[in-house]
């Protein structure tokens, strides 16, 4: 039981990363070409638009594949959804956002459950500094 509930937190920490650098990439322009969780050899993809999005067998990660991401071609290169073609502001925002998203989670998820009456974790100093 214990394997299986790390797995379904590790799935759900890797989507939200990936989601973070799908949404910031689809929202400033660029083609993202595939959304997979885990990696290959593909079990399941499916076309939706542009993008493909796939389950693969290995479940220690996953990725967002974008246009132009490691291109070396200088048709891709002048392709204005290309990543490589943005400002280094728009490559360091989308590189940033899956990072910004796990802290969002992290911040929804612990807001959810102090809420809901979740004790806090550290009392005092003394349950830092102890041992």
């Amino acid at each position: 039981m214990t394997i299986i509930l790390f797995l379904v937190v590790l799935a759900v920490l890797i989507f939200v990363h990936e989601l973070g650098h799908f949404l910031a990439a689809k929202k400033l322009g660029i083609r993202v070409d595939e959304f997979a969780l885990g990696f290959p050899p593909r079990i399941f993809g499916k076309r939706y638009g542009e993008t493909v999005y796939t389950l693969n067998a290995i479940p220690f990660g996953g990725f967002v594949k974008l246009l132009g991401e490691d291109a070396h071609d200088p048709k891709v290169l002048k392709d204005k959804r290309s990543f490589a073609s943005q400002s280094a502001r728009v490559r360091v925002l989308v590189v940033v956002a899956g990072v910004l998203m796990n802290f969002l989670l992290a911040l929804v998820l612990l807001t959810v459950g102090f809420a809901f009456g979740m004790q806090p974790l550290i009392l005092s100093s003394e349950d830092v500094l102890s041992n």
